[in-house]
């Protein structure tokens, strides 16, 4: 039975490294070190014990003998000597103190290399006699005599493991039994790592490190390891991946069962619902050697885990505190899928590591949306993005997992296509990266599919009507979602309806119908806090320029006179804006009364660090909240008033409208209650609850979009967009022309549309209507042509009459110039045409 193993546990490792120092130990401490192939790699191993000497096995049919170096404890005494049996004689060969200078204190070690000149005794019987150490006196004499005890180094299943995983994403490794199961083994073109350390026990003490020598990315698989095709391990679920700009959801769900949420980056147990959440965001230790594996290979780069961080591991690297927080933070990349915009503006973004900030990587307009399977190049801009997909990839696509080749990507509403694409492009590159060489071949991806899965507004709604138990009924259930995060506050408007016969069957049951989605840029988490953090900057001018402290200004912000220097794009000023926000985060999620520090450590244009104090007026900042939540619930309630005139249900269009409120920033309670306030009653308002630590199975309104892009794909229910029918409008509108109707509008008419009438020739306009059930020429004066009078003032006269569609039974008339449309804020009245009422309702 052998008395040593080999060990690969972290722990351990550091236990035997701590141990071969040597520090503290005396009489009677051997060292033994000698060189040795394992796994077909050259192996240093050192190992330390007491009272006795380990020697290597012997390879029989390789070598004779196995040349060991030996070192004693002699505390500065004369010369030792060493005897196997028969005693060496004063001719054994004296070898510089090689380990004396590696691991031992000078002087204390006197060492001997026995090799098989200097030893009369064969290697096979050495190792099983009594070898012992004598001094100048008997009373250095080692008692009990030492046995030699062998050390046992085969390599066996339990011994080999693929420490891929490990070393580029923190993951845990291959175990050997995996890899020398037949049923299982090694994904073909998958990469191998083998071990680089293990740490030596004997009785359950570690007693030395087996470290290999030599590079280490690449390894042969050794000839143990047993051969698997990797379109076995390939599932047929989905993965639903929720781009944001603070945090990135990804769940797996197959046909049956529910959704396995993903944690990217994560070594902390969950605590809350919200750790399922991954903080979109990387941060590099060292950009450069990053960078450099990231191009030296398309599958599988060896982008080593510490020299870059990603998820919740880069968060927590930027938010540790300690001397060096400001440097840590200057090499992050917090809110990734905005850097989007900076490419698109053209802005400058420099990259930078923590530990070599001289090493810079400029950002620069991602890779075009080409087929990736004509190759990934090593001069493709680098994408953090694209870094980002890829360490996604590496934890769902490990060999306890299987394979996953379908994802759905939901990314904020507001994007335009070309945005998407580009995000869709850089996902797809990055998931094609983490995949096995043997799975996907440039010429062969018909399996990968990466696929945007629509606005994260709609996945949300899907979600949230199962939350809150909304069924269809007759007509539909009419909705507005408000998916107000941190980039953006998404809105989309439409239907919940039973599904027709054409669609229940292709399987479905439920419809969502809904209008074309928009959005409110500016009103996000992230963009409202960088506009906060800004101004407190920009009031407590004097101490910044006084101590030269840069800053990310927001596009959203005016510049500040005379701090074009500082104001400059560049990671401390980068770090300094995310240090500042973190700081006043509280007066945005808490209110203006929420305590605050007003004094924080910024880094200046010198890059030394100073404690800046700071102006803070908390009722300035409470007004300018408040106002930005005003103006964003104006905007809501315009665009909701035109949504529900194609959506609603006459007489009263906001009948049984539900308005599903998501988004961190939808969840603040002061948005909240602005929003109810500009509501019609009768509407219902479904807030999302944010579940606590006692309910770690519910989800968080950012995972409820994943959730729902889910649904999507094995629920039976659809989401389509709304179509306007040429026959939903039901009037044929107009003015009278020679005692006819001349009809404007009809039912063929797009809704939306400005048709020009005419000339306005007197501030009161007469319009005429009538049901369209008779396309015929019909007299004005016929009893089945109604009339309503619009005031649009002196002002109006002489210009151009313009009237649209705006509702099945709802008509809108206006002036503006001839050949155009009415300007915005022209005078505009809306006609009922169903009750004959006209109301003011613009100008």
């Amino acid at each position: 039975m052998p008395v040593y193993e080999l060990s690969v546990d972290g722990a351990l490792v550091r236990e035997a490294e701590k141990i071969v120092s040597l520090e503290g130990r005396a009489f009677p401490t051997l060292v033994m070190r000698w060189e040795s192939r394992l796994f077909d790699q050259p192996w240093l191993t050192t190992l330390v014990l007491d009272y006795v000497i380990a020697l290597p096995p012997l390879i029989v049919g390789q070598a004779t003998f196995n040349e060991v170096r030996i070192a004693a404890f002699t505390g500065g005494a004369g010369t030792k000597f060493m005897y196997f049996g028969t005693e060496m004689s004063a001719s054994v060969p004296r070898i510089a103190p090689e380990m004396e200078n590696t691991i031992a204190p000078t002087a204390l070690y006197q060492e001997f290399r026995l090799d098989e000149q200097a030893c009369p005794i064969p290697y096979l019987k050495l190792i099983q006699v009594s070898p012992r150490i004598y001094g100048e006196g008997l009373q250095n004499y080692y008692s009990p005599p030492i046995k030699v005890e062998r050390y046992d180094g085969v390599a066996s299943p339990e011994h080999i493991a693929d420490f891929f995983p490990k070393v580029v994403a923190n993951l845990d490794p291959v175990k050997g039994t995996t890899l020398v199961d037949p049923a299982q083994g090694f994904w073909t073109g998958a990469r191998f790592l083998g071990a680089t350390s293990i740490a030596i026990l004997r009785q359950g003490r570690v007693v030395g490190l087996h470290r290999r020598t030599g590079k280490t990315d690449k390894d042969p698989i050794p000839p143990e390891v047993k051969r698997r095709d990797p379109r076995l391990d390939v599932r047929a679920d989905w993965v639903a991946v929720d781009v944001g700009a603070a945090s990135t959801v990804v769940a797996v769900r197959g046909e049956r069962g529910g959704a396995e949420f993903v944690r990217i980056g994560a070594d902390a147990p969950l605590r809350v619902s919200a750790d399922n959440e991954n903080p979109s965001e990387v941060a590099f230790e060292a950009l450069a050697r990053t960078t450099k594996a990231w191009r030296d290979r398309v599958i599988l780069p060896m982008t080593r885990w510490g020299d870059v961080l990603v998820g919740h591991a880069a968060r927590d690297m930027r938010l540790r505190p300690g001397a060096d927080v400001h440097e840590r933070a200057a090499a992050s990349l917090p809110a990734l899928p905005l850097l989007r915009e900076r490419t698109e503006r053209g802005e400058p973004f420099r990259l930078r590591g923590r530990s070599d900030p001289d090493t810079t990587e400029a950002l620069k307009k991602p890779a075009p949306p080409i087929i990736d399977e004509e190759g990934i190049g090593a001069h493709d801009p680098f994408d953090p993005l694209e870094l980002y997909a890829y360490y996604v990839g590496l934890h769902l696509n490990q060999r306890s997992r299987g394979l996953s080749t379908r994802y759905a990507i939901t990314l904020p509403t507001g994007w335009s296509p070309e945005r998407r694409e580009s995000v869709l492009v850089a996902f797809r590159r990055g998931m094609f990266r983490s995949l096995p060489a043997g799975l996907c071949e440039y010429h062969d991806l018909d399996g990968l599919q990466v696929v945007d899965a629509g606005p994260s507004a709609i996945a949300y709604a899907v979600q949230a009507f199962r939350m809150f138990g909304i069924q269809p009924r007759d007509g539909g259930v009419p909705f507005c979602v408000i998916d107000a995060g941190a980039s953006e506050a998404g809105l989309a408007f439409g239907i919940l309806r039973s599904a027709k016969a054409h669609e229940a069957a292709e399987g479905l049951e439920r419809m969502v119908e809904y209008l074309e989605p928009t959005a409110i840029p500016w009103l996000g988490g992230e963009r409202l806090l960088h506009r906060i953090a800004y101004r407190v900057y920009s009031s407590s001018q004097a101490a910044m320029r006084d101590r030269r402290i840069p800053f990310e200004r927001p596009p959203e912000e005016e510049p500040i006179e005379g701090a074009e220097d500082l104001l400059a794009p560049s990671p401390d000023g980068r770090a300094n804006a995310w240090a500042l926000k973190e700081l006043l985060r509280p007066l945005l999620e808490g209110g203006p009364s929420a305590p605050v520090a007003e004094r924080i450590s910024l880094v200046g244009l010198d890059g030394a660090p100073a404690v800046v104090p700071l102006s803070i007026d908390r009722g300035a900042l409470g007004g300018a909240i408040d106002a930005w939540f005003r103006d964003g619930v104006e905007v809501v309630r315009r665009h909701l008033e035109g949504a529900v005139a194609k959506i609603g249900r006459e007489p009263d269009p906001y009948q049984g409208l539900r308005i599903l409120l998501g988004g961190r920033l939808g969840m603040n309670q002061r948005f909240a209650e602005l929003l109810a306030g500009v509501l019609p009653a009768g509407v219902q308002v479904h807030r999302f609850k944010e579940p606590d630590k006692a309910n770690l199975g519910a989800p968080t309104v950012k995972m409820a979009a994943a959730l729902g892009a889910l649904s999507l794909r094995f629920d039976r229910i659809g989401a389509t967009l709304r179509a306007e029918k040429r026959d939903a409008f039901r009037y044929r509108v107009g003015r009278a022309r020679h005692g006819q109707l001349a009809d404007v509008l009809d039912p063929s008419v797009d809704y939306d549309v400005w048709r020009e009438v005419g000339a306005c020739l007197k501030p009161e306009v007469e319009l005429l209507f009538m049901a369209a059930d008779d396309e015929g020429e019909v007299a004005a004066d016929d009893p089945r042509v109604r009339r309503a009078v619009c005031a649009l003032g002196r002002g109006a006269v002489g210009q151009r009459l313009y009237v649209r569609a705006v509702g099945p039974a709802r008509a809108e008339i206006s002036v503006g110039p001839p050949g155009g449309e009415p300007a915005s804020g022209a005078v505009c009245w809306t006609v009922h045409l169903e009750s004959g009422a006209a109301e003011k309702t613009g100008g």
